[in-house]
């Protein structure tokens, strides 16, 4: 039987497979209700993973189910959640979700929204446009799931830093800077802190990581100036980092003067 993974008295982990990575969602208990962070990857997500660690952490029901970004590894096993919590309420910032479960109640919540009175909505935008986390206060911690890159996750040859809205996400790493968070915890196992950050110093120091391969490239296009953009990725890839796409390349030389 699947374990939920208690990381505090409020929040479990539950990890499920995908591709040659997995994925991460979480179960949060509050007063006023119970919330899912993301909604992982396939239908049998629900039966083989969440549903087995909902029942491992003592919930019933789910009152909200919020999905941190519409990438498959996060909300594909939502249409088969709300066959089993139809009254849930999903929360998702992507307004193509809001139209494919128009027949459910979908609400696109804004920077700094409260849920269940504890929980704070914060958007950081960069590896999508719609991509935010949850900031439990209680505790001081920060569910973000993919907002935070990084240098790409672990285990892979191909999952690598994957931000193109440069502008919106440096801001947001400014805003992470000064809020009062704790603790990070990420749904896949990013290099090189894996997927939870401890205290100011870690925290900093991921987001430090999070700006650092945007930098990199940028400098690898002023030393290659008359190289393309899948040249400048070459340049940059190598054995001991995840692969980066050429499509950041791209971004990175729309807005090299941000960085």
């Amino acid at each position: 039987m699947v374990k939920a993974e208690k990381i505090n008295e409020h929040i479990y982990r539950v990890k499920s497979p995908y591709h040659d990575i997995y994925t991460t969602t979480y179960l949060i208990k509050t007063e006023n209700g119970n919330v899912l962070f993301d909604a992982a990857s396939y239908p049998e997500d629900v039966s083989q993973y969440i549903a087995p660690a909902m029942s491992d952490a003592g919930i019933d029901r789910l009152d909200y189910i919020f999905i941190s970004h519409n990438h498959l590894d996060h909300a594909g096993a939502l249409e088969e959640l709300m066959k089993r919590f139809p009254k849930a309420q999903i929360l998702s910032r992507c307004p193509k979700l809001k139209e494919k479960f128009s027949a459910y109640s979908v609400t696109a919540p804004n920077d700094g929204d409260t849920v269940c009175d504890v929980l704070q909505v914060v958007t950081i935008p960069g590896h999508t446009q719609d991509a935010a986390a949850l900031l439990d206060t209680r505790t001081s911690t920060m569910i973000c799931g993919d907002c935070l890159q990084l240098f790409g996750i672990f285990g892979s040859g191909k999952w690598a830093a994957n931000i193109t809205l440069i502008p919106e996400h440096l801001e947001a790493l400014e805003k992470l800077r000064a809020m009062p968070i704790e603790k990070v915890y990420t749904a896949h196992d990013y290099h090189p802190l894996g997927f939870v950050y401890t205290g100011r110093e870690q925290i900093h120091a991921a987001l430090d990581a999070c700006i650092a391969p945007l930098v990199r490239v940028k400098e690898l296009i002023a030393q290659h100036p008359e190289d393309t953009d899948e040249q400048i990725a070459d340049w940059y890839n190598s054995p001991d980092l995840p692969v980066l796409g050429a499509h950041v390349v791209t971004a990175v030389r729309r807005y090299r003067e941000f960085l």
